[in-house]
């Protein structure tokens, strides 16, 4: 209970101003239950939640990482896209180099007309294996990036003129007997040939049938090609 005290003066208002700040401040202070220490801290209701504070492991409010870029797919490689390129009737510069290899990597197609379409495509496969075999041909096969596999059947397109290189041999009859590489071009003007090789053969003509040309200052030899379909004539190149 507050006493007010109406006995000091006649200006009893002051005093009572201040029984009213006292009144004020203790029932303020009777409504806490700390006493006057607690009279600075005035009762707050508890924050409410924002979406600021919500908990960033939270799966449903946590932002989603960004999707990584994927890498470039590797360009493909360039001597399989030559092999993808080529079809059947497709004329290549290929031939073998005298030591039993090819003269190029890949297929590059040429004009049929030219000088230097030394072979064609007549089969393309997966196998070399599958190519058809004899004298005059080539089962030219590669292995893909991916790891499948393709072969091209080459046949030798001969000329009058080309030459390649040979192993001639004298039989008892004072005759000759060649074994020519066929697949083979070689420079008519070289003085030397492939290692067990003796001489270069010039083409004198390429037959469908029938018997090669004679010649009286030299002896003509003749080839079977491409099982029998063909006749290769040549006579031995001299200086």
């Amino acid at each position: 209970m507050v006493v007010v005290n109406s006995g000091e003066g006649p200006h009893g208002s002051g005093r009572y101003g201040a029984g009213e700040r006292n009144r004020a401040e203790t029932t303020i202070g009777s409504e806490l239950t700390g006493g006057p220490s607690a009279r600075g801290a005035p009762h707050r209701e508890p924050p409410s939640a924002r979406e600021d504070d919500e908990d960033p492991e939270d799966p449903e409010t946590s932002p989603s990482p960004a999707p990584s870029a994927s890498p470039p797919p590797d360009p493909p490689d360039p001597v399989d896209v030559a092999f993808a390129s080529v079809g059947v009737g497709t004329c290549l510069n290929v031939f073998d180099d005298g030591w039993g290899k090819l003269n190029q990597e890949r297929p590059v197609a040429v004009d049929c007309g030219a000088g230097f379409a030394f072979s064609k495509v007549t089969v393309v496969t997966t196998s070399a294996s599958n190519c058809p075999g004899g004298a005059g041909r080539w089962g030219w096969g590669h292995v893909n990036d991916d790891g499948s596999t393709v072969a091209l059947c080459l046949d030798r397109v001969f000329t009058t003129g080309q030459c390649f290189p040979a192993t001639l041999s004298k039989q008892a009859d004072g005759s000759l007997h060649g074994e020519g590489r066929l697949f083979s071009v070689w420079g008519c003007d070289r003085t030397q040939v492939p290692k067990g090789q003796n001489a270069i053969m010039a083409i004198t003509a390429v037959l469908n049938g029938g018997s090669c040309p004679r010649r009286t200052d030299r002896q003509t030899l003749s080839w079977q090609v491409f099982n029998g379909a063909a006749t290769v004539c040549a006579v031995q190149r001299t200086n």
